[in-house]
């Protein structure tokens, strides 16, 4: 799995940003998921990966078809933040690093 963004000189344009999922040995693209955001991280547990993007979006894609499971905003409170790291700590369990420097254990579905 890995993002990565398209660019082109006139900046980041919708859908140019992505997660997709390489097959070995050559790197076809087994699936990608296109997005309008740069993609911050990924993790990937249990057959679900997590893709945190620079609009305070998180999406849970199935690593095998790259289907989106849900896809929800981080907020804390009613302000929206940015993850710049995520860990699938345990099922059921993600923890989430924020670019204002604090460290979330959410529960996901």
């Amino acid at each position: 799995m890995h993002g990565g963004a398209v660019h082109n000189g006139r900046g980041l344009l919708p859908g140019n940003a992505f997660v997709a999922r390489r097959a070995l040995p050559d790197g076809t693209a087994a699936w990608v998921f296109t997005a309008d955001h740069n993609v911050t991280s990924l993790d990937v547990a249990d057959g679900t990966v997590y893709a945190a993007f620079t609009s305070g979006t998180i999406v849970a894609l199935n690593a095998a078809t790259g289907a989106v499971r849900w896809s929800d905003r981080l907020q804390i409170g009613a302000v929206t933040t940015i993850a710049l790291s995520l860990a699938a700590s345990s099922p059921g369990r993600l923890v989430i690093g924020t670019i204002d420097g604090r460290i979330l254990d959410c529960s996901v579905p």
